[in-house]
């Protein structure tokens, strides 16, 4: 079996989901081939790769869509080179990541595999396979009768003068409509009941495969106790704005709420901020080496979770297969796919219940032997074996 992956990254939490998948698959006999925007790192022995994208490209796509209103519906050439990808390695299965990057003309592509009759899969990481539009939907339902009329137009396409969001909407229908052998997957419970009320993919099969993680990284062994008490947050993007979709802002809020305590804040990944941080903070930055964050997990107490939208939340079953427990709000997937013994998700912004939850509970429940009952059960839920042997499943499933 041949599997051709399309994503609009080689590297980022996809990117190690597709490796996973195909460092597994490559074990069962199987090959994989990757089409993402630009690569960096070279072909493996589980992995070929195809750079579809020249320098620049993306951005050029991306102003385009700014001006056209249709979010994904350009990309000429990059288009072509995927397709052009798949004539060549002729495919069994081809496998759709996140392809909202200004990579391919999705309605395109999504046209050229069901006129090929090639069996698909379509991974929901966000949600706009699903809206036709927007990435996160948040409390906006237009997207379950067409759209149009977008009521948070700018963020949600970009879109600088025109709201198109009906046409991109029924594009992608159309694009969806009629498919012979096409399976949905979403990476959380929450993202599957959301999927099945979109008329774009409804009338097909809807599976939940929660993302798996390396448990030969994201594991617990024993650290060194501290006095000081440490609170990790990890991000793709920390900010201090208020109402950015991360939440970075109620992370500055806790850390001056346990400002007189023996309590460090510690978040990994890139950072904007523009007020002050205050002493018990630290930003450690964008972590790029696997292992290092680990580390940050287990050496921590508690795992603080601040997203206003999640559809997985991979630092929930990262912490917890390092043996640590997790709070924070509400989002979405993050409290549909974590374990509820070891976790503990509040209304979106409620700072004082999540404090009042800290302190009565989450800061001292972790301890050396139930790290490891925590690790063990995570690794049971959210390895990458497993999730590469459900893929497996739906794939032998389609060539069936």
């Amino acid at each position: 079996m041949k599997v051709l992956h399309v994503n609009s990254a080689e590297t980022g939490s996809t990117g190690k989901i597709i490796a996973d998948i195909s460092r597994n698959l490559h074990a069962r006999g199987d090959e994989a081939v990757l089409c993402a925007p630009k690569i960096t790192s070279p072909n493996c022995e589980y992995l070929k790769k195809y750079a579809v994208s020249l320098p620049l490209e993306q951005g050029l796509y991306r102003r385009i869509s700014y001006l056209t209103g249709i979010s994904y519906g350009f990309a000429p050439l990059s288009t072509a080179k995927v397709i052009r990808a798949i004539k060549k390695e002729c495919p069994d299965i081809v496998h759709l990541h996140s392809v909202n990057g200004c990579v391919v003309n999705v309605h395109k592509l999504l046209a050229f595999l069901k006129k090929h009759r090639i069996p698909t899969v379509v991974t929901n990481h966000a949600e706009f396979l699903y809206t036709g539009n927007c990435s996160y939907s948040h409390n906006c339902e237009k997207w379950k009768n067409g759209c149009g009329k977008c009521p948070s137009l700018k963020t949600a396409t970009g879109s600088l003068f025109f709201d198109r969001t009906h046409t991109a909407w029924t594009r992608m229908k159309n694009a969806f409509d009629g498919f012979e052998k096409l399976s949905v997957v979403n990476v959380s419970p929450w993202l599957t009941e959301r999927a099945k009320q979109s008329p774009l993919v409804n009338a097909y099969e809807n599976y939940t495969i929660l993302n798996g993680i390396n448990t030969d990284v994201f594991h617990y062994k024993p650290s060194t106790p501290s006095d000081e008490k440490i609170i990790f947050h990890v991000t793709s993007a920390f900010s201090d704005t208020p109402g950015h979709i991360k939440g970075g802002e109620y992370i500055f809020e806790l850390a001056r709420r346990f400002a007189k305590e023996n309590v460090k804040f510690v978040a990994a990944g890139p950072y904007n901020v523009k007020g002050e941080i205050p002493a018990n903070v630290t930003l450690l930055g964008k972590l790029s080496n696997q292992h290092e964050l680990a580390d940050w997990y287990r050496k921590a107490n508690l795992t603080v979770l601040t997203s206003k939208r999640e559809t997985f939340g991979m630092a929930v079953a990262e912490s917890l297969a390092c043996g640590t427990p997790v709070a924070g709000f509400c989002s979405g997937g993050s409290e549909s796919i974590t374990i509820d013994d070891f976790s503990e998700f509040v209304p979106f912004g409620d700072t004082d219940t999540l404090e009042k939850q800290i302190r009565e509970k989450w800061l001292d429940f972790k301890t050396q032997e139930n790290a490891a009952e925590i690790s063990t059960a995570a690794i049971n839920k959210y390895a990458d074996a497993r999730m590469a042997r459900e893929y497996f499943e739906i794939y032998q499933k389609l060539l069936k």
